[in-house]
């Protein structure tokens, strides 16, 4: 099964990086990364804030490797019961959800600082 990320990438000439752990951090493959891409997106089925993609960005500002980034994740509000399908697309992290989020916020081809979404 291929993971929505995994489709978005695809379609946007973007790149995939499995964060299996968050501590500790590879730094030196997040430094290859912030290098060789304009902007950055975070996935993680956890809530945003403080989750892995705060360390991402955390890390990335200590070494002085500024980049765009969108921070997609759980709400910081209570989720329902469901399946987990039900779940993620309740919380915008299923294929339709990602799409939207990114792209109101990134088009391909831009220059300028995408607006926060």
């Amino acid at each position: 099964m291929v993971a929505p990320a995994e489709k978005i990438a695809a379609r946007m000439d973007a790149t995939v990086v499995n964060l299996r752990f968050v501590k500790p951090l590879d730094v030196e493959l997040l430094r290859q990364i912030a290098a060789t891409h304009e902007a950055l997106i975070t996935i993680e089925e956890n809530a945003v804030a403080g989750g892995a993609g705060s360390a991402v960005a955390e890390c990335l500002s200590a070494e002085g490797l500024l980049r765009p980034i969108l921070h997609l994740g759980l709400p910081d509000r209570f989720i329902e019961h469901g399946s987990r399908d039900e779940c993620l697309a309740a919380a915008g992290l299923d294929l339709a959800g990602l799409m939207q989020n990114i792209s109101a916020w990134w088009q391909p081809g831009d220059r300028a600082i995408p607006a926060k979404a």
